[in-house]
């Protein structure tokens, strides 16, 4: 499930604040592609110094990386960087991408970069938000993303196929897991609010099934959250409380619109999120993770 990731490297954030998350022995990485990409102008002829000096850097920069135990390569692409990134993924058949973000702080700081944000759009692949802040002293050590992760659901699909990969994590590491669903309030208002307590309880009976299936596998301890209001909102307040430090979630929820894979309460938790994401998109046929 995790035997082949795709790193964009922007060269701007260190390679093992990317990796930190992932303990390659638990999850079965084989190997780690380092690809960074470089967008000239149309029939603008690149010195071949230049590419040299580049794939130096990114070989520098995997050798940090193959250090803590993982078979890396690097890899050089040309064209939109977002795209051209996607499309090595493609063509290497990875089970994750991994991109960073540059948190500052502050609402606008929160905002990823377009490059990340593109990709976000238009993943087919899970897709994992490293957030990295400038000047932040990070313990790289330890695995310290899988210590209590935060799963939002809405019972979609979707939301399923991101329990999958939420299951194969906690149950190799051992992290606590918090399930958390959110009545969303324009769905619910105001003609079916005499309905919350029994959508609360069909709703937290399926959560307990979860939970049980979770802890028998060998995740940590498991507790569930409801809530009633505008998801997004209710999501980011408890992911920024502190307590958590990963979200695995679906990119797409009840209703989404066929071709647009990153839905609104994804969109809000990659802008404002202070933690790692790994974000699910829908499983579509012949794709190999």
């Amino acid at each position: 499930m995790f035997e082949k990731l795709l790193v964009a490297d922007d060269l701007k954030i260190p390679p093992l604040s990317l990796v930190r998350c992932i303990p390659k022995k638990k999850l079965g990485v084989r190997e780690m592609i380092i690809c960074h990409a470089i967008n000239p102008p149309e029939n603008f002829q690149i010195d071949q110094s230049y590419l040299d000096s580049i794939k130096d850097r990114l070989e520098s920069r995997a050798d940090a990386v193959r250090a803590r135990g993982f078979n890396c390569r690097v890899e050089i692409v040309r064209g939109t960087p977002g795209r051209a990134v996607l499309e090595l993924a493609e063509q290497f058949n990875v089970n994750m991408v991994i991109i960073g973000s540059h948190h500052r702080g502050g609402v606008r700081g929160a905002l990823i970069g377009s490059v990340s944000y593109g990709i976000l759009h238009e993943a087919t692949r899970p897709t994992f938000l490293v957030r990295f802040s400038p000047g932040k002293q990070e313990d790289l050590s330890r695995d310290s993303c899988n210590s209590h992760i935060l799963f939002p659901t809405d019972f979609s699909e979707t939301s399923e196929t991101a329990f999958l990969l939420l299951e194969r994590i906690a149950t190799v590491t051992h992290a606590k897991v918090t399930l958390f669903h959110v009545h969303d309030k324009a769905r619910i208002d105001p003609y079916l609010r005499h309905m919350l307590p029994a959508f609360d309880k069909e709703d937290k009976a399926r959560m307990q099934l979860l939970k049980e299936h979770l802890e028998l596998n060998g995740s940590g301890p498991c507790s569930i959250q409801v809530s009633y209001g505008v998801p997004a909102q209710r999501i980011l307040n408890l992911a920024n409380s502190g307590e958590f430090s990963l979200i695995v979630m679906g990119t797409q929820g009840r209703g989404y619109i066929p071709d647009i894979f990153l839905g609104s309460t994804a969109n809000a938790i990659a802008r404002h999120a202070d933690l790692p994401v790994l974000f699910v998109p829908h499983k579509r046929p012949g794709l190999g993770w």
